[in-house]
């Protein structure tokens, strides 16, 4: 068996092992590959934008024989190994070397796959939905990241705050960040873990929203050409607005801000051609941080009906709402360890002969008590 260790891209597209794993996915040769990307993490990269290449000449629009197929292949390594390797590339220090890229430039133009290339430029922001008069700094140097690989990749930001690129996703932001605010410009999806510095605000603008935020994790959803628009916030709290508003109320200190402010497990959908908010909860809210350090939270010995509510409401940051003195002979034994929020509440309305709805981000819930 090949060692493989020193193969290129196009090694291992005229590879037969590795088609029987990319092309024909036999138990085996995926075994084998699985097994070998562990045992040779400085390869990885390399074998897995192959076998991109590959998957795109296999979903093709229109099916190829063998013998195109390998016409297919045989004509990209010719055009990659011809291809001249440009200065002014820069990418993200943990992905694939300029060579291998071009290759993949190069498979773009060949098959008309319409991915994006992942790549870093010194160039002003080309975000088109960004409103023009936002007071970017002139002759600003901005640093262009995309994401066009089917996996989210993670990039430190220069204050230190680290953002998750999503796929198929873009951002731009300037190389140092403003002594007076930190930007960025997206398109598409982004998960942020920002570093807190006092009042230094972090925005990203979206679409047509500007997130607001000091410290926190949260995530971006703004997809071009879509008028939903969506954070969501995992720790923390965000100030959520339409840029217009945001633009006016920087002119007018007075003026009445609009918009949302969310805190932990809680989102908001933007309708931009209703110019409403719709805010709830998350999905799946996740316990917060200072929870998961305390493993007796969820436990409960014949616990008040109150007190799992209240330990609830602290462990998740959710809103709950409840009538204390109905609930006042209601009591709970159980471990709640492991369970979803929206689980762990159906098992104690159930136990107490209760009921919860949500409200906006608000869980309300109704019960006629305990003997």
């Amino acid at each position: 068996m090949k060692t493989y260790q020193h193969y290129t891209v196009e090694d291992f597209l005229t590879d037969d092992w590795f088609l029987a794993w990319v092309k024909h996915n036999q138990p085996e040769a995926r075994r084998f590959w699985e097994d070998w990307q562990q045992q040779n993490p400085q390869q990885r990269d390399t074998l897995l934008l192959a076998k991109d290449m590959a998957e795109a000449l296999i979903n093709r629009p229109h099916n190829l024989s063998a013998d195109q197929e390998r016409l297919e292949v045989e004509r990209i390594v010719k055009l990659t190994r011809h291809v001249p390797v440009q200065s002014n590339w820069v990418i993200f220090k943990n992905s694939w070397n300029q060579y291998r890229w071009l290759a993949a430039a190069v498979l773009l133009l060949v098959l008309g796959a319409g991915w994006l290339l992942f790549q870093r430029q010194e160039i002003a922001p080309i975000v088109t939905n960004t409103v023009p008069n936002l007071d970017k700094p002139v002759g600003e140097r901005w640093i262009d990241q995309v994401n066009g690989t089917s996996q989210p990749v993670q990039l430190s930001l220069p204050d230190g705050s680290q953002m998750t690129l999503m796929a198929n996703s873009q951002a731009s932001y300037p190389r140092t960040f403003d002594a007076d605010k930190r930007e960025i410009y997206l398109k598409g999806d982004a998960l942020f873990s920002v570093v807190h510095e006092g009042k230094r605000p972090f925005l990203v603008y979206s679409g047509t929203l500007v997130t607001r935020v000091l410290g926190t994790r949260f995530r971006v959803q703004a997809r071009p050409g879509e008028s939903h628009m969506r954070v969501s916030v995992l720790s923390g709290k965000v100030s959520v607005m339409d840029q217009k508003d945001w633009i006016s109320a920087r002119k007018a200190s007075n003026t009445n801000k609009s918009g949302v402010v969310l805190t932990a497990n809680q989102q908001v959908t933007y309708d931009a051609s209703l110019h409403s908010y719709q805010k709830e909860l998350v999905s799946k809210p996740v316990v917060l941080p200072a929870t998961l350090a305390n493993p007796e939270m969820f436990n409960f010995d014949d616990t008040p009906a109150t007190e799992v509510f209240e330990r609830l409401k602290k462990s998740y940051g959710v809103e709950i709402i409840y009538d204390a003195s109905t609930l006042r002979n209601c009591t709970l034994t159980a471990s709640l360890a492991g369970v979803s929020l929206f689980d762990q509440l159906q098992l104690l309305c159930s136990s107490i002969g209760a009921t919860y709805e949500v409200f906006d981000a608000r869980i309300v819930v109704t019960s006629r008590g305990c003997n």
